[in-house]
């Protein structure tokens, strides 16, 4: 059993597959090998989590969160259909051609015209994406 360093304690967890390879990937590309990264940066996105949480304007009692409009569910599989496909890592803006967003919008609702300019003209109305110019448009990380 590895020696755990003074102060600190280990933490199980089950995350999902895709997440924990996504985020070993970016502390990878941000520290490269260097040892503890991993536990740093979990440890970090813990700290903002609990710090979050703890702000004064939190502490008020809700029942229940707005539900997200279906707007952001939609954005969200296309997103996730995107990934699979194509490779993208959508954590953050990134440029697309239109066809690609088409296609994702017709795998997740469907191929009638009129479903895909409907989904197409909500995205850029919530800017979900971005017209940057001829075919290309900036699909933001929701």
């Amino acid at each position: 059993m590895p020696r755990v360093p003074r102060g600190k304690v280990m933490l199980l967890a089950y995350i999902d597959k895709r997440v924990a390879e996504e985020f070993r990937k970016l502390v990878g590309i941000k520290h490269g090998a260097r040892r503890g990264a991993l536990s740093f940066e979990v440890e970090e996105a813990l700290r903002n989590w609990i710090a979050l949480h703890r702000s004064s304007h939190t502490q008020t009692h809700t029942s229940h969160p707005n539900p997200a409009p279906k707007i952001f569910q939609v954005a969200r599989q296309v997103k996730e259909y995107l990934r699979a496909r194509y490779g993208y890592i959508l954590t953050q803006a990134q440029q697309m051609p239109r066809a690609h967003i088409i296609e994702g919008i017709k795998a997740v609702r469907g191929t009638d015209p009129r479903t895909v300019r409907k989904w197409f003209k909500e995205f850029l109305r919530w800017g979900i994406i971005k017209h940057i110019g001829g075919e290309i448009f900036e699909f933001a990380g929701c």
